[in-house]
Formats: structure tokens, sequence, C-alpha cells
């Protein structure tokens, strides 16, 4: 008798055991969809669009004329032979050109040579390969690489450069010239010869 009531009590602690998960099953429509919700992964499991490609816009020019003006007059005229928009979009690849440059009173310095990179946002033209510049006084330079700022007018180099006119001869390392006051800077081991 005495084993009578721990049969009845493992009878209800069994019997307990299978009404717990008989209860889960039975009310599970009511609590799954939260349950649902709160397990459910968050953002996306797709993979990232890629950045959209800008294409860049290219051209290419033959036998052009481009005329800067400022305030009213021409500053500057430049012809090439052919323009290719460049690998950026400020810049302008040029070949075979001539730069005719007005000074403040009216006169010519003619600037010419075989390429050019005209960086039209930094306003500034690099002008390499057989670079000529003849002012308006007669004086001849010659130099394998040239930048004119155009928004200062003003020409300078950091290569080698050969001056001349009738009566002086002069070389150097660098050279600097402004457009408004017609100096020239020469420096690097100049060396004069006078005729």
């Amino acid at each position: 008798m005495n084993s009578s009531p721990n049969i009845l009590t493992m009878n209800v602690k069994r019997n307990f055991v299978w009404l717990l998960p008989l209860l889960i099953i039975i009310s599970g429509p009511l609590w799954w969809s939260g349950v649902g919700e709160l397990l459910k992964p968050r953002g996306s499991f797709d993979a990232p669009a890629p950045p959209p490609r800008t294409q860049l816009k290219t051209f290419v020019l033959d036998e052009v004329l481009l005329v800067q003006n400022r305030d009213g007059r021409d500053e500057f005229t430049l012809k090439a032979a052919r323009i290719n928009s460049g690998i950026h979009e400020d810049v302008l690849e040029l070949e075979k050109i001539e730069v005719q440059l007005v000074g403040d009173d009216g006169r010519p310095t003619l600037l010419s040579g075989g390429e050019a990179i005209y960086h039209t946002g930094q306003q500034i033209i690099t002008i390499i390969d057989n670079v000529r510049l003849q002012t308006a006084d007669g004086q001849e330079m010659r130099t394998e690489a040239l930048r004119y700022l155009t928004k200062y007018r003003k020409l300078k180099t950091a290569e080698n450069v050969w001056l001349a006119d009738e009566k002086v001869q002069v070389a150097g390392g660098n050279m600097f010239y402004d457009l408004i006051d017609g100096n020239f800077r020469i420096g690097g081991g100049v060396r004069v010869d006078l005729y």
C-alpha cells in the first residue's frame, strides 16, 4: 500500500510532462506570429546593388579655334589641330597648338608647341614638346615645357630655357614671364651673351 501513492504521483508527473507540450502545440497559433516577428532576420540577404556608373562623355574635335574673352576684349586665341576630351571632365588634350596672347597694350605674344593640356577648372594651359614664345618686342624663347596661368596672365617653366633677340642671348634653368607688365625673369644657372 505504501507503493500506490508513489505510483499515483509518478503517473501525474508523467501526464504533466505530456500535457505541457500538448498545451504549447494547441496554443501555438496564438503566439507563433509574435515570436516569428521577433526571430525574423533584419535587413536583406540580397547583395547590395553596385553604385551607378557614370559614363565620361568624350569627344574629339579637329581644327579648333578657341577664343577666351575677358571684360569685352580677347585675352587669347588658341588654334589646335585636334582637341580630345581628357580622362577627367576638366581636362582637354590639345595637339599642335598656336596661341596668340594679347597684352594690355593690345600687342600679341605668340606661343606654339606640339602638345598641350588645358585644365579648364584651374585655368592652366600646360604646353610641352618644342615650346616657342615670340614676344611683341621681337624676343624669342624656347623650352620643352611651359605653363600659362590664364587667370593671372603669367607664363612659367621649370625647364631649361633659351631666350634671344638681336642684341642678347640668355640661357637658364627656369623662367617666369608676366604678360601684364612684359617682364621676364630667368634663373637657375643663367648664361648671357651680348652681341
